[in-house]
């Protein structure tokens, strides 16, 4: 029987569209797009034409789209651009991505806004933080561990107010949630390829209109001289692709169905006793690819290799540290009990014979963990 995938929050299945697009990128002769000879000129043709599509999908001039190899590097450009631009402290809430806030411990002064039991980001700890005008702030739309939303409407309009740049994390939204980055105002959002299904490997950062961003590795002016080094042409075109099919029609019809077969896993996930869903069940306050849960008197790495033997693929704390199998400090932070947390996430993949086998997979997988633990006790 085929296996589960619901591990698409970490890297969502290459759409065929991405897919066909990088090889046709690769049969393309390998040449600078900077160059203006006939090989040159082509390779720019389909950069060009990946970075317009991925403007159209965050609604932003292509001018203002550039590419990176992910958010780490974003992350790292934008902080070092706002710390030598502006005096003070990057600010960021205590649930941000290890990549956010890693960049930030390791640049200089930061400021971690605390969180409320359901995730959200205190605003009059914010209020307080801004008006003594720090370097950055830096925020998330949606957290990559539980699906919690930000009131972006409350936090970019006080940075905006309080005249402090900002960068927007989008990349668990995109895909997922509609990104109109004019309307929106942050001075940098980042977006990822495979939160949505393009090649891993790939993001963009969209920069406000007016804003020089300096780059972080000095050797070229590719980019409009905001990273340097050779475009990654192939990566750009499965990005760009993948961003062309999330039409606006294609994007709502996605996320109805996102939210279908989430109704199913939290249905099949609360059917075990000592089970809860972190944020509520169908909450609107939430992705609607996403879905984490904790569980009672089981460890959740546990769980993740008693399904991981049943076919299924789930994942527990961030993926960032799965390799040490740390507790999650985004959970820590909001007070729930990390190591006994699961998550669960859908792409446009996902299918509901896969939420089936979770079903058919889960009461058992726990029945067992539990039945071996009071025999060791």
């Amino acid at each position: 029987m085929a296996r589960a995938y619901l591990d698409a929050a970490s890297a969502a299945p290459l759409r065929p569209a991405a897919l066909a697009a990088m090889r046709e990128a690769l049969e393309v002769a390998q040449a600078d797009p900077g160059r203006s000879y006939a090989e040159g000129l082509r390779t720019r043709d389909l950069l060009e034409s990946a970075r317009q599509q991925v403007a159209a999908f965050v609604v932003a001039r292509p001018s203002q789209v550039t590419f990176t190899s992910g958010l780490p590097e974003i992350a790292a450009t934008v902080m070092a651009h706002g710390r030598a631009r502006r005096p003070g402290p990057v600010v960021l809430s205590s649930v941000e991505r290890s990549a956010i806030h890693d960049a930030a411990v390791a640049g200089g002064d930061v400021v971690i806004l605390p969180v409320d039991p359901g995730g959200q980001v205190d605003q009059e700890a914010l209020e307080v933080v801004l008006g003594a005008q720090p370097a950055l702030l830096a925020l998330q739309w949606a957290n990559q561990e539980t699906g919690v939303l930000q009131d972006l409407e409350a936090l970019l309009g006080a940075a905006q107010r309080h005249g402090v740049p900002t960068l927007l994390d989008a990349t668990t939204a995109a895909g997922h949630l509609p990104i109109d980055a004019t309307a929106l105002g942050a001075t940098f959002l980042a977006v990822s390829a495979e939160g949505f299904g393009g090649p891993v490997g790939i993001a963009a950062v969209v920069v406000g209109r007016g804003v020089v961003l300096q780059p972080l590795l000095r050797g070229g002016a590719q980019e409009r001289g905001r990273r340097a080094g050779l475009e990654p042409l192939v990566l750009a075109a499965g990005m760009g692709a993948a961003a062309a099919v999330l039409t606006p029609d294609e994007l709502t019809a996605e996320a109805e169905r996102a939210r279908h077969l989430m109704a199913g896993l939290e249905a099949a996930a609360t059917a075990v006793e000592g089970v809860e869903v972190v944020g509520g069940r169908g909450s609107v306050h939430r992705a609607p690819h996403l879905l984490c849960c904790t569980i009672v008197g089981v460890e959740a790495e546990a769980v993740v290799v008693g399904l991981d033997r049943r076919g299924v693929a789930v994942h527990s704390g961030a993926a960032c540290a799965a390799e040490t199998i740390e507790e999650s400090p985004v959970l820590a932070a909001m007070g729930l009990d990390a190591a006994h947390s699961l998550r669960c996430s859908v792409s446009w993949a996902t299918t509901g014979a896969e939420v089936a086998r979770f079903a058919e997979a889960f009461s058992p997988t726990v029945a067992d963990l539990h039945r071996l633990g009071s025999q060791l006790r």
